[in-house]
């Protein structure tokens, strides 16, 4: 077979300018990156004999960060985290994250959700055993009911539910109703919702909070109010908070300190993810109605997990 490599060298000469003038993709623009330097509870420090973790980000004019954001171990700089946050002061993880002991060996990898851990999450220890854990829901507050009389009335319009959160909670599932006096009354079992979460085995924490949520909505045995009540409460860990409910007529101005707040939302079944230690939380519901006493009924089960 006769070999035409003038024609072929002909055909490469004239492809070349072609492929000369692609274009390129635009490449990304990102401002200088900041360090940041933290102690071993992970606060600001620009003390060198305290810096035990350093941070590597790029921010926007806002302060936001952009991108990947690198956390390191200090003074050995060898990655700690890895990830992008969709806001800081607190930490909130967003998307695929990633985080490594000291050693080497990766702590953790999974994707998370407005900072919560979704149901891909796995983390291991130093020695990469992968870390197990055992959940169960237990109930924190049992079914409560409080009187809570008219805005214009000579007594309280407020109502501060005290939960006591049991050790390892990661997470919460409360169902709350506020309705007007004189409307029929509820009441409900926490029982579907803990078997909802015995029958889902090893699943990741957030869906077993969901279908423990998802199992307390759908009962339906209780007739629902004519009347939506006027009200406004909040869920909150800073005893601080509550007590500034209490003392202002039902205002608490620091809202980094609620996990939930709503307004005119009488009926609501919601699992929230609790920060790690928190033992106390405290449910604040203030009747809006200026002549009209309420009732307010609440329930707390708490998903303790045990880890090996």
């Amino acid at each position: 077979m006769t070999k035409n490599y003038p024609l072929l060298f002909l055909l490469l000469i004239i492809s070349m300018p072609a492929l000369a003038q692609r274009p390129k993709p635009a490449a990304v623009s990102l401002p200088p990156a900041d360090t940041v330097y933290f102690d071993r509870d992970w606060e600001r420090t620009e003390t060198l004999e305290e810096v035990a973790y350093a941070r590597i980000a790029h921010h926007d004019a806002a302060g936001k960060t952009m991108g990947t954001v690198r956390d390191y171990f200090y003074p050995s700089w060898k990655k700690q985290w890895e990830g992008k946050l969709a806001a800081e002061k607190p930490d909130k993880p967003t998307g695929l994250c990633c985080g490594w002991h000291e050693n080497g060996q990766v702590s953790f990898r999974g994707t998370y959700l407005n900072g919560v851990q979704q149901a891909d999450f796995r983390s291991w220890r130093e020695d990469g055993r992968e870390i197990k854990c055992a959940s169960r829901l237990v109930e924190a507050l049992p079914l409560s009911n409080a009187s809570i009389h008219c805005s214009n009335c000579l007594h309280s319009s407020r109502k501060v539910f005290t939960v006591d959160i049991p050790d390892g909670t990661v997470g919460i599932v409360y169902k709350l109703d506020v309705r007007d006096e004189g409307q029929p009354p509820v009441s409900w079992s926490t029982a579907l919702a803990m078997a909802a979460v015995v029958g889902s085995g090893g699943t990741a924490a957030p869906a077993l909070l969901g279908a423990a949520a998802s199992a307390l909505t759908k009962q339906g045995n209780n007739a629902p109010p004519t009347v939506s009540t006027k009200c406004h409460w909040y869920i909150t860990a800073d005893p601080a908070a509550a007590n500034q409910f209490l003392a202002t007529k039902g205002t608490i101005t620091d809202m980094q300190a609620c996990l939930r707040a709503a307004a005119n939302t009488p009926q609501e079944t919601r699992p929230i993810t609790l920060p790690p230690g928190t033992r106390q939380l405290f449910v604040c519901v203030n009747n809006d109605n200026y002549t009209t006493d309420a009732t307010a009924t609440l329930s707390v089960s708490a998903l303790v997990q045990a880890c090996k």
